[in-house]
């Protein structure tokens, strides 16, 4: 009996340490990733698009992108951007593609020396293209291996853009222009889709190489507007500060 009472005693004093005492959720190690931390990631990257309307140049230019970028060991990973870019490209074109040129960008201007395209007998015409785009970003990445990452994205901002005309030796008719020179600042929306590899170097450098789809609407300060797609290839790296 005593035995008994005594065991009882024991069991109620564990039971009420137990119940006083605060119980604490083991905490990750100082500094390890959580499937839910984003990390501050900075990225170069460099590109260069092939523009599918005929008459514009090709372009090539460099982005900087600030990202929120989780690195914890899953297999879904998601990365937010902001980017600022520069793109700049130049065409010289012939007497067939003045009525492309024409009828987008020098309308008015040329118009009063060319009322009828067709009539042109000979032109050399230089076309030159800036473009400086903003735009907000998400990419899903979905780990292949602890290295290697499929990476799809898509973003969307306002693009800055500066076309530059320049007409020489230009015979329409019975009237002829010596040259003539266009400057035109203008802007709109574009939005790109992106696909490519992510490599990981190492916990805080990663490689990307990437096929990326645009397409731009310029229609501020144009007679026309100005929409035209873009095929290009993403060459880039990210550091994690």
């Amino acid at each position: 009996m005593k035995k008994t009472l005594s065991l009882a005693c024991l069991l109620a004093l564990f039971a009420g340490a137990a119940h006083a005492a605060p119980y604490y959720l083991p905490q990750p190690a100082g500094g390890a990733l959580t499937p839910y931390d984003m990390q501050p990631v900075y990225s170069l990257e460099g590109l260069y698009n092939w523009t599918a309307r005929h008459g514009l140049p090709d372009t090539a230019g460099g982005r900087l992108r600030f990202n929120l970028y989780n690195n914890a060991e899953s297999t879904v990973r998601h990365q937010f951007s902001i980017a600022a870019g520069y793109e700049a490209g130049r065409r010289s074109a012939s007497p067939a593609d003045l009525g492309s040129l024409y009828h987008g960008l020098l309308a008015e201007p040329l118009g009063e020396y060319l009322p009828g395209v067709p009539e042109v007998e000979s032109a050399s015409i230089r076309l030159e293209l800036e473009k400086l785009p903003i735009t907000l970003g998400y990419d899903l990445n979905i780990a292949l291996t602890d290295h290697l990452l499929l990476d799809f994205g898509a973003r969307g901002g306002y693009a800055f853009g500066f076309v530059r005309g320049h007409v020489r030796d230009l015979v329409a008719a019975e009237r002829s222009l010596p040259g003539y020179k266009e400057h035109l600042t203008t802007g709109g929306c574009t939005f790109a889709l992106t696909a490519g590899l992510k490599i990981q170097f190492s916990e805080s450098i990663y490689g990307h190489l990437a096929y990326e789809f645009g397409r731009t609407y310029y229609t501020k300060h144009l007679p026309h507007s100005l929409n035209f797609s873009q095929h290009g290839v993403v060459l880039g790296f990210g550091v994690l500060f």
